[in-house]
């Protein structure tokens, strides 16, 4: 392997020169041309900067340790990995990417793994919005899709009650005055923090807020299929459905289909995710929110990298994007609600 001292000789420089353009610290200090001739010349010899030996003269390794927590086994998840991957690329630095399951024990090891490597900043990325443990580690460390247990530490979540009301406000512009609500039976924070938002939106609109229209149930499309017909076969059924999750949507979708009604023309859908694996592959398409997952990890490791996070530390939340598809339309006329 080419040594510093090699690269510096053939291209003509001192090794001092050669250490500012391959550690990237040459701006304004080594001319262009020069920095271009190192750099050709390190390609030619196939030069590996010892990156680690950097990091023990500067006490700095240029890595963030992201411990994630069940995210790589998540779908609509991965655009956090993506953006993580991405901004810390072009930053200039390395991942170091662990997955706890949300075991405590193997969280406690990672940090342990992290500290060990001197990792200089620690970010947790949770699955779903939730309340996340912190351990003692380095100084520089966040919460991606949660918050902290922890007042001293800035997190980033969706903003679950602007994206309800973008929904349930899309469908009363719609026309729609009964709008049903399927919700999972977990009790995720997401969960409730959308269901008391829809009905605050549907009491700001003058609506009766009949709870009756509000179902739950499990998280898969069967389980919604069972849960959606308790509302669909109603007398008085919902002219439209926000549903919790874009998966419950699909299960809307064939329950609607099995009573012979017709998506949007006899029900109108919302879902939330956007997980394209079901929302486009739906006919029609489906209207959804999507989770800022992307934008999310992108603002927050830039602040991690250049230490410019948030002070005094807060939870931030980011708006989900409404995506206007072919699943929601204007209710038919005459489609008022009959009696019980």
């Amino acid at each position: 392997m080419a040594t510093l001292a090699e690269v510096a000789q053939r291209a003509q420089v001192s090794t001092a020169t050669a250490s500012l353009v391959l550690s990237g610290k040459a701006e304004g200090r080594v001319s262009s041309a020069t920095a271009s001739r190192v750099r050709a010349v390190s390609d030619e010899l196939g030069y590996v900067r010892d990156a680690l030996a950097g990091s023990l003269r500067s006490r700095r390794t240029s890595t963030i340790g992201v411990l994630a927590e069940q995210v790589l086994s998540t779908p609509y998840a991965v655009a956090m990995i993506e953006a993580i991957l991405a901004a810390s690329r072009e930053l200039g630095w390395s991942v170091l990417l662990t997955d706890s399951g949300g075991h405590p024990e193997q969280t406690g090891r990672a940090v342990r793994e992290f500290r060990s490597r001197r990792v200089d900043a620690v970010l947790y990325a949770a699955m779903y919005h939730q309340e996340v443990h912190v351990v003692p580690g380095p100084e520089a460390v966040a919460v991606l899709n949660g918050f902290a247990d922890r007042d001293d530490v800035v997190g980033v979540v969706p903003d679950e009650e602007g994206a309800t009301r973008a929904a349930v406000t899309h469908l009363l512009a719609l026309g729609h005055r009964r709008i049903g609500h399927i919700t999972h039976d977990d009790p995720a924070l997401a969960v409730g923090l959308r269901r008391a938002a829809y009905l605050r939106v549907l009491r700001e609109a003058g609506i009766g807020t009949d709870t009756s229209l509000v179902v739950s149930g499990g998280n898969d499309p069967d389980s919604a299929e069972a849960t959606a017909r308790r509302l669909l076969e109603r007398r008085d059924r919902p002219t439209a459905v926000f549903c919790y999750n874009d998966g419950m949507a699909a299960g809307v979708y064939r329950a609607a289909a099995s009573l012979g009604l017709s998506v949007p023309e006899d029900l109108s859908v919302v879902g939330f995710d956007d997980l394209r694996l079901i929302s486009t592959n739906l006919a029609p398409a489906l209207t959804t929110l999507r989770l800022p997952h992307y934008e999310m990890a992108d603002w927050l490791v830039r602040r991690l990298v250049t230490g410019d996070l948030p002070d005094p530390p807060a939870v931030h939340r980011f708006p989900c994007e409404l995506f206007t598809r072919g699943s929601t339309a204007a209710p038919r006329v005459g489609s008022s609600p009959s009696g019980p």
